[in-house]
């Protein structure tokens, strides 16, 4: 009988966490996940969950020891909403923690990380793994990524760890209990709570699809290698008729929010908004890559990615099921 592999997991309580771990266990792997608190999204025979942060080097022991394969999903996702050391704390040094408590083992170590980790395009240039990396801190989250990936490839360097990286885009579709970020978007657009939205929109990955790929890469994967993983470009505008076609928000451009920033910080100083507009979120829609190449991903771990309108359509459908407000 074929032993069964045991794979750990870092952010298994988050989207692409709780997808990932419901996608392993369908396929018959064993998962181990971290955990800070004692509430379980999820009971499984073949799931135990460890108590513990990315501080805890005990917890990552014993996260890690026994298993084949980690996969770090964890990761503080801010657009200047959130401090810098906070976000610090978990993408970086969150990230060296695990990497020495790593060492020690056989253990493959997939990092998950961010599409924006590497220098924005210039116009309508192809978007792949070849960019420079994010040296400009304003985007605070994305250079830590960025920071966090040069860890993992220097540790490969120096220790032959076996190691490699993927990069997503925005990840959208079921399940999202958070709501995360995007899927919060489209909920709103779709119960009709957002007045305005502006002109800008990004790439997005199917989560289920995605939680594949990274399943693929467990024996795929080669050491060393960075992995883009993205899906469809699609605008806010294009996603707000996917969302609710009756009720479309006014769209007011981005060239003007940047121009009126200083306004709307003066106003958030003394009214919180639901969503955060600032410098950080509108540049990111601004400029996100329109034409990305993922062959690299599609040949070697066979990514591939289904159509935005389903995976809205689908997650739509999860939030009215689970009655999501």
């Amino acid at each position: 009988m074929k032993t069964k592999k045991t794979i750990s997991i870092t952010g298994g309580t988050g989207h692409l966490g709780i997808n990932l771990i419901k996608a392993l266990l369908d396929q018959e792997y064993l998962v181990k996940a971290l955990i800070r608190h004692s509430s379980f999204p999820l009971i499984h025979p073949g799931l135990t969950w460890i108590k513990g942060d990315l501080n805890s080097p005990k917890a990552l022991s014993s996260l890690t020891d026994k298993s084949d394969a980690i996969i770090h999903c964890a990761s503080a996702i801010s657009l200047g909403e959130m401090a810098h050391d906070s976000i610090y704390e978990v993408n970086v040094k969150g990230t060296q923690n695990l990497l020495k408590v790593c060492l020690d083992k056989a253990i493959r170590f997939i990092y998950i990380s961010s599409s924006t980790a590497t220098e924005d395009p210039i116009k309508n240039e192809v978007f792949d793994e070849n960019r420079s990396y994010r040296s400009d801190k304003t985007f605070y989250y994305a250079w830590t990524k960025a920071q966090a990936e040069l860890q993992v490839l220097e540790t490969i360097k120096k220790n032959n760890l076996d190691a490699f990286i993927i990069r997503p885009t925005a990840i959208v579709g079921p399940q999202d209990p958070g709501p995360s970020r995007f899927g919060r978007t489209i909920l709103d657009l779709h119960k009709g709570k957002l007045s305005f939205i502006t002109d800008g929109g990004y790439n997005m990955v199917d989560v289920r699809d995605l939680s594949q790929t990274i399943i693929n890469s467990i024996s795929k994967g080669k050491k060393g290698s960075i992995y883009l993983t993205g899906g469809q470009y699609i605008s806010l505008q294009e996603l707000a008729r996917l969302a609710c076609p009756n009720k479309i928000p006014s769209v007011l451009s981005l060239d003007v929010l940047i121009k009126l920033l200083p306004v709307i910080n003066l106003y958030t100083w003394f009214f919180k908004l639901r969503w955060p507009i600032n410098k950080e979120s509108l540049t990111t829609l601004k400029y996100a890559p329109k034409r990305m190449d993922c062959s690299k991903a599609i040949k070697d771990l066979g990514h591939t990615n289904r159509a935005t309108q389903k995976s809205v359509e689908d997650l739509i459908e999860w939030f009215n099921e689970n009655k999501m407000t």
